[in-house]
């Protein structure tokens, strides 16, 4: 039950430091108009909560304590302290106290529906008053949390905790970007509605609305599916081709392809198995072990030759097995070369059945491979079967 306090505690004054440091951010950006007019500033607290969050959990479960701001003896109450002032000034001199905190807290936790301004105002006086008791509280009684060698925070390598924060980090400035600025929003949310959808001439539309631009958008679009997301980047491949042509289609398709396919191999290998297993969870990673095993070095080029298999775990399980970077280089190149052509044309000169010709296409590809991996066991099997006759 101690242990339980203990966490809500160190929860509060988790949340409450960074929401302040997150109000105190939007207070000085909403200060310069040229970004205040093509920026959601408030999208500063969004990013600050959630960020207080991912330090709360890991000191949680991966005994962070380097991370827990809310603990440190100076560092906490000196940032409250600035963070504070910083509020207090800069809307006493505007004569927008009463106002713009509640306004801006309001809007960046998306509450604009459901809380009034005043409503808003008494939330933050008993935020204020419950969040410096629990800062307090908690420089007072650290969390005494038990040791998991797995994933200890102090027991990772240098270079997968550096990983994590590099990774969590690129998270954190797409997502300021995706809810802070309209465009870029647009973008991620049209892209991944003609992506989901299968919809290849109404990307191809799409792409051709950024002009000169196209290409870099394409190539950006399937990295990201590669690094983050999971949709099917057959459609940028059958949409390069129909833009672009079979041929400098197939060639950008297959150059993003193999950046967002390095980018996750060594993303595994900053962050490491543990944090690896979380990602693809570890009965996939097991899985992999026993086909990288079995296989060896044409492991990953069996794997890209299938349709069906996810492209970006097989990069992030391949991150962490002993094979190395230039083995997994030339097997993922040489292995979606033939699919990354054959879409292209495909999507060159039969957008109307690219669905039906994709479909196909998976299967012959998926049957053939798996014939060659299950060959030498059914002629075991036929030959034992026939011999078993003989006797």
């Amino acid at each position: 039950m101690k242990f339980f306090f203990q966490t809500i505690i160190h929860l509060l004054a988790a949340v409450f430091l960074y929401l302040i440091m997150g109000v105190a951010v939007t207070t000085l950006i909403m200060q310069s108009k040229f970004i205040d007019m093509r920026f959601d500033s408030e999208v500063m607290i969004t990013f600050s909560l959630l960020a207080g969050l991912w330090f709360y959990f890991a000191r949680l479960f991966m005994n962070a304590k380097n991370l827990s701001l809310w603990e440190k003896k100076v560092v906490g109450p000196i940032a409250t302290s600035v963070s504070f002032a910083i509020i207090i000034i800069i809307h006493i001199m505007n004569g927008s106290l009463s106002i713009m905190p509640a306004f801006m807290v309001r809007k960046g936790l998306f509450l604009e529906n459901a809380v009034s301004l005043g409503g808003m105002n008494i939330a933050l006086v008993i935020a204020l008053l419950v969040g410096v008791v629990s800062l307090l509280v908690a420089r007072k009684t650290p969390l005494t949390i038990k040791s998991n060698p797995n994933m200890d925070w102090n027991r990772l390598s240098s270079s997968s905790r550096y990983g994590m924060m590099a990774f969590f980090g690129l998270l954190g400035v797409f997502l300021i970007f995706y809810l802070g600025q309209g465009s870029i929003n647009d973008l991620v949310n049209s892209s991944v509605v003609y992506l989901k959808n299968a919809d290849v001439e109404g990307f191809r539309d799409f792409l051709l609305s950024f002009g000169p631009l196209a290409a870099v958008i394409s190539g950006l679009l399937m990295v990201f599916q590669s690094v983050m997301a999971p949709l099917p980047a057959f459609v940028i491949t059958f949409a390069n081709g129909l833009l672009f042509g079979w041929f400098y289609g197939a060639i950008l398709s297959w150059s993003s392809a193999m950046l967002g396919a390095i980018i996750c191999f060594y993303l595994a290998k900053f962050l490491g198995r543990p944090v690896v297993e979380k990602i693809v969870s570890k009965k996939a990673l097991q899985w992999w072990d026993l086909f990288f095993d079995k296989y060896g070095k044409h492991s990953v080029f069996l794997a890209r030759i299938l349709p069906i298999v996810s492209f970006d775990m097989v990069s992030y399980a391949a991150g962490v097995t002993s094979i190395r970077f230039w083995s997994f280089f030339w097997a993922t190149g040489l292995g979606q070369l033939p699919a990354t052509i054959l879409y292209s044309y495909l999507g060159e000169t039969a957008t109307g059945t690219v669905q039906i010709l994709f479909t196909l296409f998976t299967v012959v590809i998926a049957l053939a491979v798996l014939g060659i991996i299950f060959k030498p066991k059914l002629d075991a099997f036929l030959k034992g079967k026939k011999g078993a006759k003989v006797q």
